[in-house]
């Protein structure tokens, strides 16, 4: 069994997801898409054939090729939403996370925690102020100086960004975590 600081982390799992709305995005649940491997980020699918209600996805090591609902919803102020079907339990979900042998929601493919839900108070500061730094174009916490308003970001999302930054590293100063801190901490994929 493994320990609980070497479970797999929803972090992990986002790096070969299929999001739907990425897919609405690029205007492939538009119509008609067939796509092979080298033009989209999936490396174990072979071939994936997206329609405006349906999902077809052929993986490289099974036979038997997998199948996704696609179900609309309409938004209050106009327009609908899709969202996709977990191809074991049929609940409705935005991600299919890669399991054993295909793509699942969150709870079949074993309800992993976030990569926040294993650390401490000050820990989750860090790494808070850390993704907020990420944020207006990256340094390290508490060591490094804030970094300069990013181009077309508003000022008062600026000055928001930069006071939560402030007040988290507050905690953080003379603390054990900014000495034992990673140089890298894996960015958010979704």
């Amino acid at each position: 069994m493994q320990s609980r600081s070497e479970r797999i982390t929803v972090e992990e799992l986002a790096i070969d997801c299929i999001d739907v709305r990425e897919l609405n995005r690029r205007g492939w649940l538009n119509g008609r898409c067939a796509l092979r491997w080298p033009e989209f980020r999936w490396p174990g699918i072979e071939r994936i054939r997206i329609d405006r209600h349906l999902i077809h996805i052929e993986l490289r090591n099974q036979i038997t090729p997998q199948h996704i609902h696609i179900t609309w919803t309409r938004c209050h102020f106009g327009g609908s939403r899709p969202w996709i079907h977990c191809p074991h339990c049929n609940r409705r979900a935005a991600r299919l996370f890669k399991g054993l042998s295909g793509y699942f929601c969150w709870a079949c493919v074993g309800a992993p925690r976030y990569e926040s839900q294993g650390r401490n108070e000050k820990a989750r500061a860090y790494l808070r102020a850390y993704r907020l730094r990420e944020r207006l174009g990256g340094s390290r916490p508490v060591t490094d100086p804030i970094s300069e308003r990013p181009y077309r970001m508003w000022r008062k999302t600026y000055d928001r960004i930069c006071a939560e930054i402030e007040r988290l590293e507050r905690t953080l100063v003379g603390s054990r975590i900014v000495k034992r801190a990673p140089l890298w901490i894996r960015p958010l994929c979704y």
